[in-house]
């Protein structure tokens, strides 16, 4: 709809020769109009067809317009009802109003007085739609179905994702870097009563644990030196919405009661804050560690542990869902050919075999990685087992034999593997192996500490210090 061009508009009015007048000079204007003898009426034809703006008089026999306005409030909650009376007065127009009237004119008006209100109407309306729009395109970016796969474990993933957008209980995601799991908490957000607020993510491994506090609580100013106004966190940020909690695992333990707090009682205290702001919240967590070890440790609240994980999804590995790599290639094609503006004919069949062999321990970021090369290097033509990585196509040992299957090692060991292969291609740079794997500098290092990973001595060129250049 543009302009007032399609608004639809139901007249109802009592006097025939009015009603005559109004539903003739506003069909010439443009507005899709009926008429109405009369409120009952009103209330059939609106049944028949619902109308965008109601125009009714007050004073009728039988029904009045009062009435009417308050029955089409609760049958027909998006119609706007504007009331007309030729005993109109300041208090009578203020009640109409507190009455869910969307305006107020008396008699005797112009006809171009009515028509003003109908095209304030419709500007609201087409915003309206407009923004219905825009959030069903959301809605359909971050559904559970752009999780692409048909393997029994993708099938289960979806259905958990559809079940947990419908509850509001704290939902704890699983899985390796590179899994998906921010996508899997954007549909939970998105699919469920609050995709109309804020999803507000948070990478806890990248904030510094001086700033934790204050970025996710918020703080008032002067708590600090430099805090020289008042800051609103994150959590409040996120209230009527959704907190998404990346690498929940890297919460400082000093400040994992003060988000147990919040899930309790939801309240927080800003940094230097004398009363408590009440938040609204849906808190999705997500995580590539193994929180329970971390409780064992004494790293992690075993009280928070159980409040984060009341409802579990978890992210399988690519590795364990090689089905899937066929369609989710195809898919992550055309994507990045609109990114990069030209169009992708597809991919061989033999670059398919090549992408079915591989055991993927970057899981779906490694294997966007590698078709963003190979699709660059085809440059509009069809992609092929030459377009990607020398380490791609190289065949597996012959003589490990079934051993040399995806299952062959466990997901730590692929882990492990990647990450010391990705640190020597780098020279040991952690900085540039961490954007090469798509995770930050401090997980990576805990990932170096985990698996006990030992780079070159200091001081040569590879030495430590290089990480910072």
């Amino acid at each position: 709809m543009s302009g007032e061009k399609g608004l639809s508009v139901l007249v109802v009015e009592d006097d025939a020769r009015l009603l005559d007048i109004l539903t003739s000079h506003l069909d010439r204007m443009g507005f899709a109009v009926r008429g109405a003898r009369g409120a009952a009426a009103a209330l059939q034809r609106l049944e028949e067809a619902p109308a965008d703006v109601v125009i009714s008089d007050v004073r009728m026999p039988g029904m009045d317009g009062r009435t009417l306005l308050q029955i089409a409030g609760q049958r027909f909650p998006a119609t706007k009802v504007v009331l007309m009376t030729a005993f109109g007065s300041v208090d009578d127009a203020v009640d109409a109003m507190r009455a869910g009237a969307y305006s107020y004119v008396c008699k005797p008006f112009k006809v171009e007085e009515i028509a003003a209100v109908l095209r304030n109407v419709a500007r609201e309306v087409s915003l309206g739609r407009e923004v219905e729009g825009l959030r069903r395109a959301v809605r359909e970016r971050w559904s559970a179905d752009r999780l692409i796969g048909n393997s029994p474990r993708m099938r289960a993933v979806r259905q958990a994702i559809r079940d947990a957008a419908q509850v509001a209980a704290t939902v704890l995601v699983t899985g390796a870097s590179g899994t998906g799991k921010e996508l899997a908490a954007r549909a939970i957000h998105f699919e469920g009563p609050r995709a109309a607020g804020p999803f507000v993510p948070v990478n806890c491994a990248a904030v510094p644990e001086s700033l934790f506090e204050s970025t996710l609580f918020g703080h008032r100013r002067g708590a600090f030196t430099g805090a020289v106004e008042s800051q609103v966190g994150l959590v409040e940020q996120s209230s009527g919405g959704t907190l998404f909690l990346d690498e929940v695992g890297e919460i400082p333990l000093g400040q994992q009661a003060k988000l147990l707090r919040v899930l309790q009682d939801g309240e927080l205290t800003p940094v230097g804050g004398a009363r408590p702001v009440r938040v609204d919240l849906r808190l999705i967590a997500a995580t590539n560690r193994d929180l329970e070890t971390l409780v064992r440790g004494g790293t992690f609240r075993e009280d928070l542990y159980y409040r984060l994980n009341v409802l579990r999804v978890e992210m399988p590995p690519l590795a364990e869902r090689l089905e899937d790599v066929p369609p989710l290639a195809e898919h992550l094609l055309v994507e990045m050919g609109r990114e990069h503006g030209f169009a992708v004919p597809g991919i061989t069949e033999e670059a398919l075999e090549v992408l079915r062999r591989h055991r993927w321990p970057g899981n779906v970021r490694e294997l966007r990685n590698v078709l963003e090369r190979a699709l660059l290097v085809a440059r509009g033509r069809r992609i092929d087992a030459a377009d990607l990585p020398p380490s791609l196509r190289a065949p597996l040992p012959e003589d490990l034999g079934p051993a040399a299957s995806p299952g062959a090692l466990s997901l730590d060991e692929m882990e492990r593997e990647h990450i010391e292969r990705v640190l020597g291609l780098c020279h040991w740079n952690r900085s540039a192996a961490a954007r090469a794997l798509g995770i930050d500098r401090r997980t990576l290092f805990s990932k170096i500490q985990r698996y006990g990973l030992i780079g070159p001595l200091r001081g040569g060129p590879e030495a430590d210090g290089a990480d910072e250049g």
